[in-house]
């Protein structure tokens, strides 16, 4: 016999039973409201501590704490944890958090510190990932390279960075400045003050035949040079120091040096 016909058979031999069993259903319901009422109430179940884990060699942990109190105060069980994250990944240094609850009452924060790679013009920074960094007036590392360029174009200046970078250092250089104009042109400053122009097209094929004649060519007189101009398919042209800002292009000496 179904289960429902039995029921009714059952309350059938005896009225009064239906309304037990409504009023048991009642207090039932009664009983789950008043349950759910009170696991949503703000106040229940309250957040008693939030930990922290990652290296603070940069992040102030005062801070981190600061900017996440009130995103953390509150139901325990209905807690945002996408909140919590972006309050503590708004904190400066901080790269990455991963927000747990921890039961059954505590908030776990995992972090990560940015790894900075370059400045970006004078105020920002970039990571390793070439998003910009805004370390909010505190200071980075010292002896990062400063790139600059058109908005947008982080990512691409940051990747030739690289590319250049390494080519130079193979001749004993290395970047302390890589400019992409607003009309794409880049340039380069070397740690020893040495300028290069690079120009519009093939920049590493440019500074990487560079690269290949520098220590036979001008290692040796480094000192003397303001500029190299690379913007010539077998050689370059060099601007000497002591020498007055040359007006005409005959001013700039051509090396005479052909790739090989």
């Amino acid at each position: 016999m179904p289960v429902f016909d039995r029921l009714q058979q059952h309350v059938a031999e005896r009225p009064w039973r239906a309304g037990l069993y409504a009023f048991l259903g009642l207090i039932i319901v009664a009983l789950g409201l008043l349950t759910a009422d009170y696991i949503v109430r703000p106040d229940s179940f309250p957040v008693q501590s939030v930990t922290f884990e990652g290296e603070f060699r940069h992040v102030d942990q005062q801070e981190l704490a600061e900017s996440v109190i009130d995103a953390v105060r509150g139901n325990f069980l209905l807690l945002d944890l996408n909140a919590v994250r972006a309050k503590a990944q708004s904190v400066a240094w901080v790269y990455t958090a991963d927000v747990r609850r921890h039961w059954p009452n505590g908030v776990h924060i995992r972090f990560t510190e940015q790894q900075l790679v370059a400045r970006w013009g004078p105020d920002a920074w970039l990571n390793n990932d070439g998003e910009t960094i805004d370390l909010h007036g505190r200071s980075g590392p010292a002896g990062l390279s400063v790139l600059s360029g058109p908005d947008g174009m982080q990512t691409r200046v940051l990747e030739h960075y690289r590319k250049l970078n390494e080519q130079l250092e193979s001749a004993g250089l290395r970047i302390a400045r890589l400019t992409l104009s607003a009309r794409h042109s880049w340039s380069i400053t070397l740690e020893n003050g040495l300028q290069l122009t690079l120009g519009r097209e093939d920049p590493e094929e440019n500074v990487a035949r560079f690269a290949r004649v520098y220590p036979q060519a001008l290692a040796h007189q480094a000192g003397r040079v303001r500029r190299v101009d690379l913007r010539y398919t077998n050689g370059f042209a060099v601007e000497w120091n002591g020498r007055a800002t040359p007006s005409r292009t005959s001013d700039v000496r051509a090396t005479g040096l052909q790739e090989g």
